[in-house]
């Protein structure tokens, strides 16, 4: 039981991650933290549409933020299992 449960957790982490925006956010936060308006140039979207994304992962647990100010500057929570998925997926492409 405690392997299926495992197995269901990891699947809500992958389709978390599974669309291109999230992956190049993911991508970008494991170079550095970012504020929202930084993405806009980094990934080419709109601060809204970057907002979504940012919700999906940070409600997977994936990410987290600092407040400062009036600005929020995202990171990751797990940088070395992002790096590992991010590597597995570079190298399958």
């Amino acid at each position: 039981m405690k392997e299926r449960e495992n197995f269901r957790k990891a699947a809500e982490v992958l389709k978390a991650i599974a669309h291109p925006t999230r992956l190049m956010i993911l991508d970008t936060l494991f170079k550095k933290s970012e504020c929202v308006r930084d993405f806009e140039g980094a990934i080419g979207k709109r601060q809204a549409n970057i907002s979504q994304h940012l919700a999906i992962l940070r409600a997977r647990g994936i990410i987290h933020y600092i407040q400062e100010g009036k600005r929020r500057c995202y990171y990751l929570k797990r940088p070395k299992e992002v790096k590992e998925i991010l590597g597995c997926l570079k190298r399958m492409s």
